[in-house]
């Protein structure tokens, strides 16, 4: 009778054991999908030799086990405990014990929290984005189509200002790549920190306190480089009707300015978005994107940077599979960007 005991507990052990084990591999297959697909392969080893572990214990030593604290006292594993460190396990012989099952369920939660931990910040720059009124609030806008706004960079700034050719003043000619100013503009892009991104093309009309429009290259460079601190405070004006676009690919993430009426592909190209191309007409829908603001459909292979643009918001991109995945529609219910229906089974348009 008390072995038919002893193996009716060992089988209910067992069972809690394999239930829990179950439990933590869904959960750690899990985290490995969440992450991006960058950390992913750094990810899985960590989470594999824990279920290594796991197995083990689940399968080769159903006996209730401790651990022996470094001072080498038998502790009981606490479920949910996020200590790891100089831990080693046996099995009990006397004294506190807890279950394999509370083993399981305990490492459970480490692999929870390392996931957590391990996944970087950027992990949520699919899901956050700026609306048309929080883009609006960022700038003032003045007469001529401009808006005024201020950029605070750190030094360097990791830019190339230049003379205008046909008139006064120095402007943003170009972004450095790796720089201060690109690593802002990721910031307030990708991960929808508050503020405005630089765009070439900008003017530059003030540095920290003194105002500077119309000067020189010159005169804005001594200002910058005679600022005190480690940043400087840049006001810069925009054309945001007629100026250069930024966009932004999701969900691969890749940006790029451009001018208006730059055919879509020919961007998306120089950039390596990953963008499908499947027919010649643009209707297969396997190059389709909608624009996050406004939800209108852009066929890629045909279609061109809007004209019409207000480049306050950047022009951001979201693949079909995006546009599924975070708004909860299908690109094919959408309205398309130029208002062309697509043809009918037969042939026709509308």
């Amino acid at each position: 009778m008390g072995k038919r005991c002893a193996k009716s507990s060992c089988l209910g052990q067992s069972k809690v054991s394999l239930s829990s084990l179950a439990f933590l591999a869904a959960g750690a297959s899990r985290c490995i999908r969440l992450g991006p697909v960058k950390r992913r392969p750094a990810m899985a080893p960590q989470v594999l030799s824990l279920l290594l572990v796991v197995l083990v214990l689940a399968c080769a030593n159903l006996r209730p086990v401790s651990f022996v604290a470094p001072g080498g006292t038998n502790v009981p594993l606490a479920v949910g405990s996020r200590s790891s460190s100089s831990l080693h396990f046996k099995p009990v012989t006397s004294g506190t014990s807890c279950s394999p099952a509370a083993v399981l369920l305990g490492l459970t939660s480490l692999v929870a929290a390392q996931c957590r931990r391990g996944r970087p910040h950027g992990s949520r720059h699919v899901q956050c984005r700026a609306t048309v009124a929080q883009w609006n609030k960022r700038v003032k806008r003045i007469e001529g189509g401009r808006a005024v706004f201020d950029v605070t960079l750190l030094k360097p700034l990791g830019l190339t200002p230049k003379n205008f050719p046909n008139r006064p003043g120095v402007g943003i000619a170009k972004i450095k790549e790796g720089g201060n100013t690109e690593f802002w503009n990721k910031k307030v892009l990708l991960e929808d920190v508050p503020g405005m991104f630089v765009l070439e093309g900008d003017e530059v009309v003030g540095v920290n306190d003194t105002i500077c429009e119309g000067k020189d290259l010159e005169t804005v460079s001594k200002l910058v480089k005679e600022s005190p601190g480690d940043t400087v405070t840049l006001k810069l004006v925009r054309n945001y009707l007629t100026g250069p676009v930024k966009i932004v690919w999701k969900p691969s993430l890749k940006m790029g300015t451009y001018k208006r009426g730059a055919l879509l592909r020919a961007c998306e190209e120089t950039l390596g978005a990953n963008v499908r191309y499947s027919c010649e007409d643009g209707w297969c829908s396997s190059c389709w994107h909608a624009e996050d603001n406004y939800m209108t459909v852009y066929r890629i292979c045909k279609m061109d940077v809007p004209e019409k643009w207000d480049n306050v918001m950047p022009f951001v991109l979201l693949s079909a599979l995006e546009v599924k995945n975070t708004k909860g529609v299908l690109c094919k219910n959408l309205m398309q960007a130029d208002g062309v229906k697509p043809p009918r089974q037969d042939g026709k348009l509308g």
